[in-house]
């Protein structure tokens, strides 16, 4: 199956590079027909191996197609999506022995060994209205020209309701709630969800909960595969967001399973550095390139808005190789950044910075002379495949560090130190069996317990793959950039 896996997955990003390249004509004038049967067959036999949800494919074919175009995309999925709409999910109802009730210091609950429950109420026009929503609405922000436009910023269109709460028994009234995400998860009738719940009333909190983000990452393995990510993160040390998983009803009507996630924002920031007040950025689909810096998003009220600290990493990257390591001490913790790539690697971190130079933040310490500091994101395409080092070298930090033959040599030396002292088989296959009862417990799947076996020998044949990897050893990354697509143009 693995095997399968890598071709239909490269036969889909060949493709997908096809048509969305800046380089090449309007996606929809390549996708012929042809491609695109090609492409719905291959798709299909992805789902029925469980290797790609019913939502994960449709964003595949949508994209492929060239109808990410906002409105119009919208208009049209009636006709284009007859064959691909993914079905309700089959969810169970909260049961009322998962409610531990929510503590007043410590706000909803983020205990693996805990499903919370989660009750929402609201008009339900709304939630179809919410929904609905794309942050490509086709008033000007149409996907195919903000994608190779690498210095215009991403829209976000989603719009704030009104809702009422319950989680683990307790209630809150008048929280603001909106869909979250990028394009993955845009199609899915279960999408992810932002609560805020001092939207309307302020300083109203569940406990010391004032966020709670509720991730759809369609799928057995990538719904698991998130919180397992960020478990190896923080077992190595690494500051990574909190996660556990959650069962969702919206008027009464059961939403399935979804990762309940820590927002990255001042409180995790304070548990995580000590220190809050430094500028937090959020990467998706970009770099430290100067003319790209309105693509990142700030994330606090402490932030710079001028870039000026993602400005300062983008004029030390363009330093010769000479003096490349001496320009980025004194704006990048080095070391830090060496753990992060090597703990991209070690979980198969196929959307994050290194690999796609997307899902990530970066947070400048204050309490380390303003360096930057990589925090990881959007981790459900990980414990997946197993690929070479040279997949971590497209994002321009990673490429130019590899260039450094004792920068080299370091990062294979950690990812051998992690892979040794972190990578725990026992307590990963522990963490398997613990998250697949929970989300049995809220969600119907007749393939269920093939998926979580599939997801327990990747983790037990994982190791001998890094030690390849390794034995193979980091290439030397490419000497000029890519375009923010990503796309190798010769």
């Amino acid at each position: 199956m693995g095997n399968y896996r890598v071709i239909s997955s490269l036969f889909i990003i060949v493709l997908v590079a096809l048509l969305t390249s800046p380089y090449a004509t309007h996606a929809q004038d390549k996708a012929t027909e042809t491609d695109l049967e090609a492409l719905d067959i291959k798709l299909k036999e992805t789902i029925a191996s469980g290797e790609m949800t019913e939502e994960e494919a449709l964003a595949e074919y949508e994209k492929a197609a060239g109808k990410m175009k906002g409105a119009k995309a919208g208009k049209d999925k009636g006709k284009d999506e007859k064959n691909w709409k993914a079905p309700a999910i089959n969810g169970l109802p909260c049961s009322p022995d998962v409610s531990d009730g929510v503590d007043p210091t410590e706000g909803v609950s983020f205990d693996p060994n805990h499903i919370v429950c989660i009750k929402v109420t609201m008009d339900p026009h709304d939630f179809d209205r919410l929904a609905s929503e794309t942050r490509f609405d086709g008033a000007g922000n149409d996907f195919e020209q903000i994608w190779p436009d690498c210095s215009q910023p991403w829209p976000s269109t989603y719009n704030w309701y009104r809702a009422d709460i319950e989680i683990d028994g307790v209630s809150l009234s008048e929280v603001g709630i909106r869909k979250k995400g990028f394009v993955g998860s845009q199609y899915s009738p279960v999408p992810a969800l932002k609560i805020k719940t001092d939207k309307y009333v302020k300083d109203q909190f569940l406990g010391d909960t004032e966020r709670i983000t509720l991730n759809n990452n369609g799928g057995v393995i990538p719904r698991m595969a998130a919180c397992l990510t960020y478990e190896v993160f923080a077992a190595a040390g690494y500051p990574a967001p909190r996660c556990n998983m959650a069962n969702v009803m919206v008027n009464d009507q059961p939403k399935g399973p979804y990762v309940h996630i820590e927002a990255i924002k001042k409180r995790f920031l304070r548990r995580s550095f000590g220190d809050n007040t430094g500028s937090l950025y959020e990467g998706t689909h970009t770099d430290f390139v100067e003319a790209w810096l309105p693509r990142w998003e700030c994330k606090t009220d402490d932030t710079d808005t001028s870039y000026a600290p993602l400005a300062g990493v983008a004029q030390a990257l363009r330093k010769p190789d000479d003096e490349l390591v001496d320009a980025l001490s004194s704006v990048l913790n080095i070391d830090r950044y060496i753990t992060f790539w090597a703990l991209e690697a070690l979980v198969n971190h196929l959307d994050g910075y290194g690999a796609d130079r997307n899902n990530f933040y970066v947070y400048f310490d204050p309490n380390d002379a303003d360096r930057a500091v990589f925090i990881p994101w959007g981790a459900d395409k990980t414990f997946l495949s197993d690929f070479g080092l040279d997949r971590y070298l497209t994002a321009d930090l990673p490429r130019r560090l590899s260039r450094i033959p004792t920068i080299a040599i370091r990062m294979e030396h950690e990812l051998k130190r992690l892979l040794d002292e972190v990578w725990d088989e026992a307590a990963l296959l522990e963490s398997i069996d613990r998250y697949s009862a929970q989300v049995k417990s809220a969600q119907q799947d007749d393939d269920y317990d093939i998926k979580v076996e599939a997801l327990r020998t990747w983790v037990r044949s994982h190791p001998d793959q890094v030690r390849e990897m390794l034995h193979v050893g980091l290439p030397v990354g490419m000497e000029k950039s890519l375009p923010c697509t990503n796309e190798r143009v010769k």
